[in-house]
């Protein structure tokens, strides 16, 4: 990875909220290690797959909106009407373009989760693609990660149920479009998808670290980055005292960060940094140690 130094870090500082990261930038990093690449390569599997879907969507609200408008003056003239043999009929009509208005999205619901509550993920109608079915593997998992939005209104966390991920179209949840997002529907609710769909910045860099095959060491093989020049200098450092050994994914999240501007501080020429996923195992090494140095002193 190369560019200006900290360029690995971009996808966890980016936006208002770092602990917050976009599913679409979680993906893309789990793509490749450029983080421009890895949108290039998601948003081709996407748009392939997208446009019959992007199609009956548009139909479909067309329909409703025609359908949703006679119900509005049917309803109107049941209201103006005098009891006679036309307020039934107007009665039939509202009521029966209510229901052609709701139908298109109530078959969108039943297409993308089925008429039951899948148990498992269903059938996908447009080729696979390896890194999503992987990262969806992790979502799909009641252990696993889970996904959220954040309400309009407070900016809450509303976390979504994992079979929000077993649906026909769950690749478009991946989407760094609102509107081939909104194309998927909220798993029982029958709404479109907010406009964003988080993971905690900690579940994504777990899950990169499980993504990496890990590395044998041996003789002759050389370090790519300087962890041991890092390592030796944040132990000196007097920040160490500050932090709460009470708090272990607080003080790893903060040892991580000093690791890091430690390596943007010092990056040769070509700016390459190691990833936040590259730093936490030695930011939990540390954290471990101080530990147990403050649980010997305290016997």
């Amino acid at each position: 990875m190369t560019g200006s130094p900290g360029e690995g870090w971009k996808i966890f500082a980016d936006g208002d909220d770092p602990e917050n990261v976009p599913l679409w930038k979680a993906l893309a990093q789990y793509t490749s290690d450029d983080l421009d690449e890895g949108l290039k390569a998601n948003a081709a599997v996407i748009d392939q797959a997208k446009p019959p879907f992007v199609r009956y969507y548009n139909l479909a609200l067309v329909v409703s909106l025609g359908f949703g408008f006679l119900s509005v003056i049917f309803l109107i003239a049941l209201l103006i009407s005098v009891p006679s043999r036309s307020t039934d009929l107007f009665t039939a009509l509202a009521l029966g373009t209510l229901a052609a208005t709701a139908s298109p999205h109530l078959w969108r619901q039943v297409y993308q989760y089925g008429s039951r509550t899948p148990e498992a993920p269903l059938a996908l109608p447009y080729a696979p693609d390896r890194p999503f079915d992987e990262v969806l593997g992790y979502l799909q998992k009641a252990s696993g990660p889970r996904a959220y939005y954040l309400s309009r209104f407070g900016k809450r966390r509303v976390v979504l149920n994992r079979r929000q991920f077993f649906g026909r179209l769950r690749y478009f949840l991946f989407s760094e479009h609102s509107m081939d997002r909104a194309i998927v529907m909220r798993f029982r609710t029958g709404l479109p998808m907010p406009a964003d769909i988080f993971l905690h910045r900690d579940d994504v860099e777990k899950m990169l670290v499980m993504s990496k095959p890990r590395r044998k060491g041996g003789p002759g093989r050389n370090t790519k980055y300087r962890y041991a020049d890092a390592v030796i200098a944040l132990i000196a450092d007097n920040r160490l005292a500050t932090l709460n050994l009470e708090d272990r994914a607080a003080s790893v999240r903060a040892l991580r960060n000093w690791l890091a501007d430690w390596f943007e501080t010092n990056a040769d020429a070509s700016g390459d940094v190691p990833r936040g996923d590259q730093l936490s195992p030695y930011a939990e090494k540390i954290f471990d140690h101080l530990r147990n140095q403050a649980a010997l002193k305290n016997r």
